[in-house]
């Protein structure tokens, strides 16, 4: 596969690898939100990016890196990109990756980035901090279409029928959460994996927490922290999950489907091998 994207995403993985993170900064977009295991919030715009990087995140960087099993889709002007990343030539791959590229003055730049560990576990504890607007904001435009369509296949998925989203979901889907290795490729495939958990994941209560859409014209991508919870008898919380979403939408077809979901535990810890 030949593609300029491929060589945008393999030269800032290149200039990290040397200790330079900052090839990143140069081909993401100014709306960029941004995702991986440190944060218990998403970066969103170069600024905060920035101090991000220059903070520490060249001692992240990889040894050598290698990015695995590369699938990209280009949809006009936009374009999404998955891939496991190993930190060594030949190693054991310890990233999953999600890249949404669009074409800004005619250039290719990032306005989504989520790196969740493969096959993490929720951390002991998490502070995620909650904007609050009172009264709470409606949602407009794309982000409310987009919203509808995911709070109604969630709705199911609480009630332990998951198969909302096959509903909702292409032909070409792709999927990844806390322990997908490989990716899942194709609705049949994220079909059986769905119809495996069917009856068995409930939650009594979830909330979405600041969701976002960047609009990239045929893609969008729907980005939003997720709450799911038990209550005991008397109401009271027994256990709350906290979770980044990044769901990519496709419009085909005068309607949109999902295309690509990667869901990590927030401040998700790496599971060491044994």
């Amino acid at each position: 596969m030949d593609h300029p994207i491929l060589s945008l995403e393999q030269g800032a993985l290149e200039r990290w690898r040397k200790g330079d993170p900052t090839g990143w900064l140069e081909i993401s977009a100014g709306d960029l939100i941004y995702v991986d295991p440190n944060l218990a919030q998403p970066i969103r715009g170069l600024e905060e990016f920035e101090a991000y990087l220059q903070g520490g995140a060249e001692k992240l960087c990889p040894r050598d890196p290698e990015m695995l099993e590369p699938r990209l889709v280009v949809l006009g002007g936009g374009a999404l990109l998955t891939y496991s990343l190993a930190e060594t030539a030949g190693g054991r791959p310890l990233w999953n990756v999600t890249e949404v590229y669009t074409q800004r003055g005619g250039a290719w730049k990032i306005v989504h980035s989520h790196w969740g560990f493969i096959q993490h576990r929720m951390p002991p504890r998490v502070e995620v901090p909650i904007p609050l607007d009172l009264p709470p904001r409606a949602h407009e435009g794309l982000l409310a279409e987009l919203m509808s369509l995911e709070a109604a296949a969630m709705e199911r998925w609480r009630k332990g029928d998951p198969l909302g989203f096959i509903e909702l979901s292409a032909p070409d889907v792709s999927y990844i959460d806390t322990g997908t290795r490989p990716r899942i490729d194709g609705l049949e495939a994220l079909g059986a994996e769905y119809a495996s958990r069917a009856g068995k994941i409930f939650f009594d209560i979830m909330d979405f927490i600041d969701p976002q859409v960047v609009d990239c014209g045929d893609l969008a991508v729907l980005v939003y922290r997720f709450f799911s919870g038990r209550l005991n008898p008397d109401g009271s919380i027994t256990r709350n999950t906290a979770w980044y979403c990044s769901e990519v939408f496709v419009h085909r077809a005068e309607t949109w489907r999902i295309l690509h979901t990667q869901w990590a535990f927030i401040q998700g810890v790496r599971i060491e091998s044994t």
